[in-house]
């Protein structure tokens, strides 16, 4: 598992909406949605500059419990990159966003998290929706992305 540990791993899912039903065994997974006239994402713009992997704290994680999630996030480490001279933009990362819901509700602040995604430039109406973020999305066939809660 990149990373992170069977243990990290178990302490993520335990913290997701889901669990078995009575006597069927079925395994449910709820991933709460925003709601229709959630404005969190209006006017927000983000293009892709490049493909990143970090180490990262979790800054904010109020608008992580609904899909898409939207996490705070401060680089420590940059494991891997298509963009040169990565360290530049590192320091200027500071969202995560993920419209895979796996992620939803999986993280806390101050969790470290290994993330393999897409490096994006972020332009939104005010600075809080601005600069650079880490984006996983469900729309590649030939990338995996994934976010691991490391400790």
């Amino acid at each position: 598992m990149v990373g992170g540990s069977f243990d990290a791993l178990m302490r993520q899912e335990a913290r997701k909406l889901q669990g078995l039903t009575a006597g069927a065994g079925a395994h449910i997974n709820c991933e709460p949605l925003r709601a229709d006239g959630d404005k969190t994402f209006a006017g927000v713009v983000a293009k892709e500059v490049g493909a990143i992997s970090v180490l990262a704290r979790i800054t904010d994680h109020s608008e992580g419990l609904v899909t898409p999630a939207l996490y705070g996030i401060e680089v420590d480490t940059v494991t891997e990159s298509t963009v040169d001279e990565p360290s530049v933009f590192a320091r200027r990362i500071t969202h995560l966003r993920s419209y895979l819901g796996a992620y939803t509700g999986a993280f806390r602040v101050g969790d470290v998290v290994y993330l393999s995604g897409r490096l994006v430039h972020i332009q939104g109406p005010d600075a809080h929706n601005s600069g650079f973020g880490i984006e996983l999305t469900p729309w590649s066939a030939a990338e995996s992305f994934l976010a691991n809660l490391t400790r």
